[in-house]
Formats: structure tokens, sequence, C-alpha cells
């Protein structure tokens, strides 16, 4: 009899599960789906969390396991799907990162539903809801996990049914704090379609040329109408019959420049697309009027486009060159093309190490330097895709593509309906200057090239200047003298301290001691406010003053950027009597605030500072309070 026969028919069942979401999970990651929050990325995570709950729920692992089942699909499927493969390290690590994270969510979340005394009789409990919505809020129990508990507590809700109640109970839940509630995305407006139905589309001109004359106006929007004309001060949306200028697309930000003909002046901030095919000129009418019918030269703001078009190649290269430096498994989640700067997003599972970035870097920056050409081809979509093009994130592709390759395309071959230089030499220069995590398993690393560039390493050059000046020493030995330095102002701001908390004690002065101590009902309470030390100097002040009292309370305040503290520290004899957090908690709201803690040590404080010599003169009264 073999092991899965040897099973209880609900471990069976979870068996079962767990080989059929494995597959799913497996070959998803190779395709670059990682587990997220939104979308196909939302479905794989739950596939992947089921199937981890029925391993730990029924069938008693306690440990990570579902990448070691993961592994074993790819070596049961890579001979047929070779790419699984290529992809098995990063499967396995994006797994166990996310079974890990899971693992512990679950841990919590199990015990806490397991407290509800959930049971099938609860479908009527009008509580339920409000109850594991909580939960949610509360300890980011996941509500998929939740739905498969009640489940197998007999209680079944159909999918659309159980999110929208749930959905309800989580807003009801998080009104009184507003968190959770989000803006929706506006909604495109019908006069877009009404504009395609009535004056069709416009022709794009802008791949070769940043200029076109006598283009005629065909509509003008203000607002969500459409005029016949705008005026001087006024702004509006211009649909030309051609124009060169770009509207957003694909990461790529639109064009501006500037529509003009002897009657009218018009500034374009901005270029959009809502619908295919109808571009949309952000103006504002600098001087004169414009009307439908009139036509206008259109000009694209040049230096913007050329710096755009810099970001655009040098973001396909970075692409290229991840993949190149990181692994096949890096696949594109997302970008921004500006004029000043370029932002790719893209699947990887661990920070970026100096060193493979200076390797990306060194890669974009040869192929600069070569100065290998850039050419555009129109294919065929399924031409392109055999011909090994790889689709760009966000853009939209009709029946026949544009393909952008470098040099030969065996670097860089992507579809991109964008703009871009005709030679990479073009690009100048290329630095990152950022690396960062988004999300789980995603990254994002931020770039400048051209002028941008060479202004930035103006900026470093100018910087490093200034610092050799201040610190009179050689470039070669720069980290040396900030490295001294450093030691330096930490071995000062120790001395300082330690000076402050002498003077604080009396070490440097008179007094300080027990003879500045008040007795309140026998017991010997010093109490005092002290300027120029920090929290941690006052907990060794009040260690101290304590050893000289022997016996008794000390209080200590201080002022610190327009807020008071207070510390109260209780011998061991008289603890029982006197508790230094029942102090606190007595005399810390005349400043304001609140405090607590033991009865040998307390801490508070509070904005009020101008009141801390009146809270602490209390700390008196308190005490004899407690000893009548």
């Amino acid at each position: 009899m073999s092991v899965y026969e040897g099973l209880s028919d609900i471990q069976q069942f979870a068996a079962r599960v767990i080989a059929d979401h494995a597959r799913s999970t497996a070959f998803s990651i190779a395709d670059g789906i990682l587990p997220g929050n939104e979308g196909r990325n939302y479905v794989l995570r739950k596939i992947m969390r089921r199937a981890i709950y029925h391993g730990r729920e029924h069938l008693g692992f306690k440990e990570p396991f579902f990448y070691k089942v993961c592994d074993f699909v790819v070596d049961q499927m890579h001979t047929a799907f070779p790419e699984l493969a290529v992809q098995r390290d990063f499967i396995t690590k994006m797994v166990r990162l996310e079974e890990e994270r899971f693992g512990n969510t679950m841990t919590v979340g199990l015990g806490k539903l397991g407290e509800l005394g959930i049971t099938s009789e609860t479908t009527a409990d009008a509580e339920l809801f409000p109850k594991i919505a909580k939960l949610y809020d509360t300890y980011g129990t996941p509500r998929d996990l939740i739905r498969v508990y009640l489940e197998e507590k007999g209680i079944v809700f159909e999918e659309d049914d159980y999110n929208n109640r749930f959905e309800k109970a989580l807003q009801d839940l998080q009104k009184q704090s507003g968190i959770g509630q989000t803006q929706r995305k506006s909604e495109i407006s019908p006069i877009y379609a009404e504009l395609v139905e009535a004056v069709g589309t416009s022709v794009f001109h802008g791949y070769d040329a940043t200029r076109v004359e006598e283009s005629e106006v065909i509509a003008i929007v203000k607002g969500d109408t459409r005029v016949d004309s705008i005026g001087e001060g006024e702004e509006g949306l211009i649909v030309l019959r051609d124009t060169p200028f770009y509207a957003e697309s694909g990461g790529q930000m639109g064009d501006s420049g500037v529509l003009f003909n002897t009657e009218a002046n018009l500034k374009v901030f901005d270029t959009f697309s809502p619908l295919s095919g109808l571009i949309l000129h952000k103006a504002k009418v600098e001087n004169g009027s414009l009307r439908v019918g009139d036509k206008v030269s259109a000009i694209v703001d040049e230096f913007r486009r050329d710096a755009t078009r810099r970001n655009h190649t040098a973001t396909h290269l970075v692409h290229a060159a991840l993949k190149e430096v990181l692994g096949t498994h890096v696949k594109q989640a997302g970008s921004v093309v500006a004029p000043n700067y370029l932002r790719f997003d893209f699947t990887h599972y661990q920070p970026m190490s100096d060193s493979e970035i200076r390797e990306v870097e060194d890669l974009v920056n040869r192929y600069i330097l070569q100065n290998e050409p850039v050419s555009t081809n129109m294919m065929a979509l399924e031409e392109a895709m055999r011909s090994g093009a790889v689709a760009m994130f966000g853009e939209k592709y009709g029946s026949e593509v544009r393909v952008l390759s470098v040099g030969d395309g065996k670097f860089s071959m992507e579809l991109c309906g964008g703009t871009h230089v005709r030679a990479t030499g073009d690009i100048g220069s290329f630095k990152i200057t950022a690396d960062e995590a988004i999300a789980s398993g995603v990254r994002r690393i931020r770039a400048i090239t051209g002028f941008d560039a060479f202004e930035r390493f103006r900026e470093d050059e100018l910087l490093i200047d200034r610092s050799l000046e201040a610190l009179k020493t050689q470039r070669d030995n720069l980290p040396n003298a900030i490295e001294r330095l450093q030691e330096e102002l930490k071995r000062t701001r120790k001395e300082i301290d330690e000076l402050k908390l002498k003077i604080a004690t009396g070490a440097a002065g008179n007094g300080g001691g027990s003879d500045e101590a008040r007795e309140v009902a026998g017991v010997k309470v010093l109490a005092k406010v002290v300027d120029g030390l920090d929290a941690n100097g006052m907990r060794q002040l009040s260690d101290t003053l304590l050893a000289r009292l022997k016996s008794g309370v000390v209080i200590l305040g201080r002022r610190d950027e327009g807020k008071a503290g207070l510390i109260v520290r209780v011998s061991d004899d008289i603890k029982d009597k006197v508790k230094a957090g029942n102090v606190v908690k007595e005399i810390v709201p005349i400043l304001g605030g609140k405090g607590g803690g033991r009865p040998d040590m307390a801490e508070g404080g509070g904005p009020e500072s101008d009141k801390l010599e009146e809270a602490i003169e209390s700390g008196f009264r308190s005490i004899e309070g407690m000893l009548a």
C-alpha cells in the first residue's frame, strides 16, 4: 500500500491540492508572475496559500515544505518545459520567501480563528463577518485562508457573496479610522468616445519629425464639453488631424511644446491618449484665440523630447543588462520614462550588490560607447514574438507592432511604440542613482542619462572638492579622513556626556548628594530638573543618585525640544509602599502626557514642558499620600 493510500480522506484531498497548486505555482513564477496583492499576482498568492494551509493543517508540516514540492515539479517536467530548469533557483527562492512570510501569519491567524469558536451553526450569527474582518484588519489573517477555514467548519458561501459581505464588514470596521479608504481611479469620460466617432483619430508623425505645419484643429474640449473655440488665458484639450506630439504610453511621458498660427499662441503642457488613436494636447492659450478648423504649426519641445528618447532607449538597455547580470528570471514590472530620469521596476528577490550595480552600469555604457544603431521594424505580432522580441510592460499591441532592436538585436530586441535615439551613442552616458524594494520580489532602479548624468558628475566633483578643502586632505585619503573625523566626534560626544553626568551628579561642583533630599513621612525624596542630559544620561544619573541615597526616592525631570520627560526611581526596601509606576501616573498628567513602569523604575513625559517644576513638586505630595 502506498503512503497516499494510507492517508485519511481529508489528507488525500490536501495532498491533491498541494500537487495541483505546486504545478501552477512553478509555471506561474517561471513565466514572471509573482505572489502579490493585485490581479494575477493575487491569484497566485491565493493558490500558494491554500496549498501551504492544507500542508500545515492536515498533513502536519510545521516547517517550510511547499518550495520542495515546487522543486519536485521542476524535476519532473523540465524536459518538456526547459524554462522551468532555467528558473529553478528563482522559483525556489520566491516560493520559500512567500511560504516563510505566510507561515508566520497563518500561525497567529489560525490561533485567533480557533478562539472565535466558530461552528456550522455560526452562519446565522450577525457578528460572524465583523469578527473575521477584525482578524484580517488587526492580525493580517488572509481572507482566503479564513474562507477555507469556514468551509471546513461547514460554513460555505459563494465567492462573490463572501467577498461582498467581508468587504462591507471591513469598511464598517475601518470607517472610524479612515483606514483602507482609497480613491477610485477616474473613469474615461464619454466625451472621448464621442470625439473618436465624430472626428476620427489623429495621425502621429513624431517618429520622424518634431514639427508639423498646417495641421488642422479638428476638435477642442473644455472640461467635459466640446467647444468651438477657446480664448486668451483659457485651457483646453486640442485634437489635431496631424501631430508630432507623442502621447503618454508604455511608461513614456507625453510631449510638451507649442501650437501657433497668426491668430494665436498656445503652450502644450502634456499629451495623452485616453483611447487608441485619439491624441489630446493639454494646452493653454497664451494670446489670441483658437477655433475648430484653424490650421496651426505644431512644434514639440525638442530638448525635452531628445532627453526622453535617451532615457527610453537606455531603459531597453537596462532591461537587457539586468537579465545578463542577475539572470533570466528578471522581467519588467513597470517603468517611467521622463526627460530627466528613468525608473525601471523588475522582478528580483534581493537588493543588488554594489558589484552588480557596477556591472549593469558598465554593460549599458559599453553599448553606448559602441554607438550601436537603433532600428525599428513593423511586424505582425505573431512574427515579432517568434523572432524573440520582448514585450514591454504596460504596452497595448495591435495586430501589427513596432520592434525596436539595438545593433543586431541579440542584446536587446523589444516591442515598443515609444520614441528612441538613432544610435546608442546619442544617450551619452548612464548612471544608476537608486535601487530599492517596492513589493515582495519586485525592485526599482532609478537612473539618469545624457546631460543629467554629466550634471550629476559635476555635483559629485564639487562635493568632493568641498570635502577635501574642509578636511585639509588629499583625494585618495578622503575616506580615511572622514573615518578619523567620525571617531573623533564619537569620542568627543562621549566625553561631553560623561562631563554632563559628572556636573549633574555634583562631582564637578557642590551638592548633588543626599543633603539635597527632602524627608517625606520618614522617606528621603530627591527631586530636581536636570539640563543637558539625554534619556540614557538621565537613567545613569538616577542610578548614581539612588545609590547615594541608599534608601529613598529619586525624581528627575528634563526638557528636550519643547517636551518634558520624567524618571522616578525607588529603592528596593520601600518599593512595596511607594511604587514608581504609580508616582509617574499621578504626576505626568500635569505635563499633558502619560507614562508608567515597574515599582522600582518608571518613566513618562508630555508636551507641556513649562509645567515641569510643578509636576516634580507634585511628586512630593503623591509620595506623601502613598505613605499616609
